[in-house]
């Protein structure tokens, strides 16, 4: 009988092909940005409203949970993703992209899931400035600008 410390669990072994596959993915697409002439590059990233090193950054890092957890931040401040998206398009795409870049997922992911409520992304939140002041329009009466 095996013991339970050598056995190798069904998800276990799912999870790990499925991080290995995701690898795999980041890298052919970190490979094709890579293979873009510079002007082609600059293009595209002016397009998402970037650099081209950032671009590069983000193609590393693609897909990632960035839009799951902005829009689960995003609802715990009481401001609506799609509202956010039609009246400040630039915006929402610079919150997605820095969210993105972000290196404190794994923390945001357990603050929102644990304590939504609670002010302590401010101290790690790349968006942290942005999503205050959408708070801070959102709370403005109507007509009236600070």
């Amino acid at each position: 009988m095996p013991s339970d410390r050598n056995s190798i669990t069904l998800p276990s072994v799912r999870r790990l092909l499925r991080r290995w596959t995701d690898w795999l993915r980041r890298r052919k697409r970190l490979a094709e940005v890579e293979r873009l002439d510079a002007a082609a590059a600059a293009a595209i990233a002016r397009e998402v409203g970037t650099g081209a090193p950032e671009l590069r950054a983000l193609a590393g890092k693609w897909p990632d949970t960035s839009a799951d957890l902005l829009a689960r931040r995003l609802g715990a401040l009481n401001l609506d993703p799609a509202r956010l998206s039609a009246r400040h398009p630039a915006v929402a795409q610079d919150l997605s992209r820095l969210c993105t870049l972000c290196a404190d997922k794994s923390r945001c992911r357990h603050d929102l899931a644990r304590r939504p409520e609670s002010a302590t992304w401010q101290s790690y939140c790349p968006n942290t400035g942005t999503l205050t002041a959408l708070q801070h329009e959102r709370d403005q009466p109507m007509g009236r600008k600070p």
